[in-house]
Protein backbone atom coordinates (compact mmCIF):
# COMPACT_ATOMS: atom_id res chain seq x y z
CA UNK A 1 0.00 0.00 0.00
CA UNK A 2 2.65 2.45 1.15
CA UNK A 3 5.12 1.63 -1.86
CA UNK A 4 2.99 0.10 -4.96
CA UNK A 5 0.77 2.20 -5.79
CA UNK A 6 2.68 5.62 -5.94
CA UNK A 7 5.31 2.76 -7.94
CA UNK A 8 2.92 2.46 -10.37
CA UNK A 9 1.91 6.50 -11.04
CA UNK A 10 -0.88 5.92 -8.50
CA UNK A 11 -2.24 8.72 -6.41
CA UNK A 12 -2.37 7.69 -3.25
CA UNK A 13 -4.55 8.98 -0.06
CA UNK A 14 -4.10 7.84 3.62
CA UNK A 15 -7.03 8.13 5.70
CA UNK A 16 -6.21 8.19 9.29
CA UNK A 17 -9.77 8.03 11.60
CA UNK A 18 -12.86 6.71 12.05
CA UNK A 19 -15.15 5.89 8.88
CA UNK A 20 -18.20 6.88 11.58
CA UNK A 21 -18.48 9.95 14.19
CA UNK A 22 -16.02 12.33 11.88
CA UNK A 23 -18.87 13.86 11.97
CA UNK A 24 -20.86 10.80 10.90
CA UNK A 25 -21.10 7.52 8.89
CA UNK A 26 -20.10 9.59 5.32
CA UNK A 27 -16.74 10.19 5.96
CA UNK A 28 -15.43 7.88 3.43
CA UNK A 29 -17.72 8.93 0.94
CA UNK A 30 -16.97 12.56 1.11
CA UNK A 31 -13.03 11.77 0.81
CA UNK A 32 -14.32 9.13 -1.69
CA UNK A 33 -15.89 11.92 -3.57
CA UNK A 34 -13.78 15.09 -3.16
CA UNK A 35 -10.71 13.15 -4.23
CA UNK A 36 -11.93 10.97 -7.01
CA UNK A 37 -10.61 7.99 -5.63
CA UNK A 38 -11.42 5.25 -7.82
CA UNK A 39 -10.21 2.07 -5.77
CA UNK A 40 -10.62 2.01 -1.56
CA UNK A 41 -8.28 -0.53 0.27
CA UNK A 42 -10.20 -0.66 3.90
CA UNK A 43 -11.39 -3.34 6.28
CA UNK A 44 -14.30 -4.47 6.74
CA UNK A 45 -14.77 -3.51 10.54
CA UNK A 46 -15.18 0.12 8.85
CA UNK A 47 -17.65 -1.15 6.39
CA UNK A 48 -19.59 -3.18 9.41
CA UNK A 49 -19.27 0.54 11.33
CA UNK A 50 -20.80 2.27 8.32
CA UNK A 51 -23.34 -0.07 8.35
CA UNK A 52 -24.28 0.44 12.00
CA UNK A 53 -24.77 3.69 11.76
CA UNK A 54 -26.21 3.94 8.28
CA UNK A 55 -27.99 0.91 7.31
CA UNK A 56 -29.74 2.19 4.60
CA UNK A 57 -26.51 3.81 3.27
CA UNK A 58 -28.67 7.03 2.95
CA UNK A 59 -25.50 9.17 3.28
CA UNK A 60 -24.37 7.80 0.27
CA UNK A 61 -26.70 9.68 -1.69
CA UNK A 62 -25.51 13.23 -1.03
CA UNK A 63 -21.62 12.15 -2.98
CA UNK A 64 -21.09 11.81 -6.27
CA UNK A 65 -19.31 8.32 -6.44
CA UNK A 66 -19.65 8.55 -10.47
CA UNK A 67 -15.65 7.45 -10.27
CA UNK A 68 -15.18 4.92 -8.02
CA UNK A 69 -15.26 1.43 -9.58
CA UNK A 70 -13.73 -0.81 -6.74
CA UNK A 71 -13.63 -1.96 -2.94
CA UNK A 72 -11.01 -4.23 -1.48
CA UNK A 73 -10.96 -5.40 1.93
CA UNK A 74 -8.16 -6.94 3.89
CA UNK A 75 -7.04 -7.11 7.31
CA UNK A 76 -9.32 -9.49 8.67
CA UNK A 77 -12.55 -11.94 7.75
CA UNK A 78 -14.85 -10.07 5.40
CA UNK A 79 -17.99 -11.40 6.21
CA UNK A 80 -20.63 -12.32 3.45
CA UNK A 81 -23.10 -9.88 4.83
CA UNK A 82 -20.73 -7.03 4.78
CA UNK A 83 -19.76 -7.41 1.17
CA UNK A 84 -23.05 -7.84 0.32
CA UNK A 85 -24.33 -4.67 1.89
CA UNK A 86 -21.64 -2.88 0.23
CA UNK A 87 -22.02 -4.18 -3.08
CA UNK A 88 -25.63 -3.41 -2.67
CA UNK A 89 -25.16 0.19 -1.69
CA UNK A 90 -22.19 1.08 -3.68
CA UNK A 91 -22.67 -0.77 -6.97
CA UNK A 92 -19.06 -1.52 -7.76
CA UNK A 93 -17.47 -5.06 -7.00
CA UNK A 94 -16.09 -5.98 -3.63
CA UNK A 95 -13.10 -8.00 -3.43
CA UNK A 96 -11.78 -9.77 -0.34
CA UNK A 97 -8.32 -10.50 -0.03
CA UNK A 98 -5.95 -12.32 2.14
CA UNK A 99 -2.58 -11.11 3.17
CA UNK A 100 0.19 -10.23 5.94
CA UNK A 101 2.42 -7.18 6.16
CA UNK A 102 5.09 -9.85 5.61
CA UNK A 103 3.76 -11.22 2.54
CA UNK A 104 4.13 -8.07 0.97
CA UNK A 105 1.32 -8.77 -1.44
CA UNK A 106 -1.46 -10.42 -1.52
CA UNK A 107 -1.57 -14.68 -0.52
CA UNK A 108 -5.33 -15.03 -1.76
CA UNK A 109 -8.08 -12.82 -3.76
CA UNK A 110 -9.26 -12.19 -6.78
CA UNK A 111 -6.94 -11.14 -9.34
CA UNK A 112 -9.06 -8.50 -11.37
CA UNK A 113 -5.58 -7.50 -13.06
CA UNK A 114 -5.82 -10.86 -14.30
CA UNK A 115 -9.58 -11.05 -14.86
CA UNK A 116 -11.79 -10.87 -12.22
CA UNK A 117 -13.74 -13.99 -11.29
CA UNK A 118 -16.86 -14.61 -9.38
CA UNK A 119 -16.82 -13.46 -6.10
CA UNK A 120 -17.11 -16.39 -3.28
CA UNK A 121 -18.39 -14.50 -0.02
CA UNK A 122 -16.71 -15.76 2.79
CA UNK A 123 -13.62 -16.83 0.42
CA UNK A 124 -10.34 -14.58 -1.24
CA UNK A 125 -11.44 -16.43 -3.95
CA UNK A 126 -7.95 -17.79 -5.29
CA UNK A 127 -4.98 -17.92 -4.29
CA UNK A 128 -2.40 -15.86 -6.05
CA UNK A 129 0.49 -16.86 -8.72
CA UNK A 130 3.50 -17.68 -6.47
CA UNK A 131 1.49 -19.16 -3.84
CA UNK A 132 0.89 -22.72 -2.98
CA UNK A 133 -1.64 -22.52 -0.05
CA UNK A 134 -2.86 -25.96 1.13
CA UNK A 135 -4.20 -26.58 4.31
CA UNK A 136 -2.64 -29.05 7.02
CA UNK A 137 -3.70 -30.73 10.42
CA UNK A 138 -2.14 -30.18 13.26
CA UNK A 139 0.03 -33.18 12.70
CA UNK A 140 0.91 -31.87 9.38
CA UNK A 141 -0.91 -33.69 7.10
CA UNK A 142 -3.23 -32.65 4.34
CA UNK A 143 -6.81 -32.16 4.83
CA UNK A 144 -9.17 -32.99 2.74
CA UNK A 145 -11.49 -30.42 0.81
CA UNK A 146 -13.87 -28.59 2.87
CA UNK A 147 -12.00 -29.79 6.46
CA UNK A 148 -11.14 -27.25 8.84
CA UNK A 149 -7.00 -26.96 9.82
CA UNK A 150 -4.11 -24.99 9.66
CA UNK A 151 -3.86 -22.93 6.58
CA UNK A 152 -0.28 -22.78 5.40
CA UNK A 153 1.94 -21.64 2.56
CA UNK A 154 4.66 -23.93 1.10
CA UNK A 155 8.31 -22.94 0.70
CA UNK A 156 9.65 -21.18 -1.23
CA UNK A 157 7.87 -18.18 -0.75
CA UNK A 158 7.67 -15.85 -4.12
CA UNK A 159 9.40 -13.13 -4.66
CA UNK A 160 8.35 -9.75 -2.39
CA UNK A 161 7.67 -12.12 0.83
CA UNK A 162 9.99 -11.42 3.72
CA UNK A 163 13.59 -13.04 3.77
CA UNK A 164 13.68 -13.03 7.75
CA UNK A 165 13.23 -10.76 10.73
CA UNK A 166 15.72 -7.14 10.59
CA UNK A 167 18.49 -8.62 12.88
CA UNK A 168 16.25 -11.70 14.16
CA UNK A 169 17.41 -14.62 11.78
CA UNK A 170 16.62 -17.32 14.81
CA UNK A 171 13.15 -15.75 16.08
CA UNK A 172 12.22 -15.53 11.91
CA UNK A 173 12.59 -19.44 11.91
CA UNK A 174 10.91 -19.88 15.04
CA UNK A 175 8.09 -18.02 14.55
CA UNK A 176 7.64 -18.89 11.33
CA UNK A 177 9.27 -21.77 9.41
CA UNK A 178 9.11 -24.43 12.75
CA UNK A 179 5.62 -25.53 13.39
CA UNK A 180 4.95 -27.02 9.51
CA UNK A 181 8.73 -27.66 8.20
CA UNK A 182 8.72 -26.84 4.26
CA UNK A 183 5.48 -24.45 5.03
Amino acid sequence: IVYAPPLQGCTTILFEGKPVGTPDAGTFWRVISEHKVSTLFTAPTAFRAIKKEDPEGKLIDNYDLSGFRALFLAGERADPDTIQWAEDKLNVPVYDHWWQTETGWTIAGNPVGLGALPVKYGSPTVAMPGYDIQVLDDAGHPMKKGELGNVVVKLPLPPGCLPSLWNADKRFHEAYLEEFPGY
